[in-house]
C-alpha cells in the first residue's frame, strides 16, 4: 500500500515535471549583470555557510554550560 502510493506521487511528479516553465530555472542572483548583485550573493552565501556552524556551536555552548 505504502508502495503504491509513493509510486503514484512519483509519477503525478514526472507528469508534472515537464511543465515548470524555463524561467523557473533561472539564476536569480547571477553575478553577471551588476556588481551590487555580486556582494549580496556574496553576503548570502557566507550567511547561509555560517549559520549551521552557529547553531551546532550554540547548542554546544548551551549543553556545556548546563552541565557544568
Amino acid at each position: 500500500m505504502r508502495a503504491m502510493k509513493f509510486r503514484n506521487r512519483l509519477l503525478v511528479a514526472a507528469a508534472v515535471f515537464p511543465l515548470i516553465p524555463g524561467t523557473a530555472w533561472a539564476c536569480p542572483a547571477c553575478m553577471v549583470g551588476d556588481p551590487k548583485t555580486a556582494g549580496i550573493y556574496l553576503g548570502s552565501t557566507l550567511v547561509m555557510s555560517a549559520l549551521p556552524l552557529f547553531l551546532v556551536g550554540g547548542l554546544a555552548y548551551w549543553l556545556w554550560r548546563r552541565h557544568s
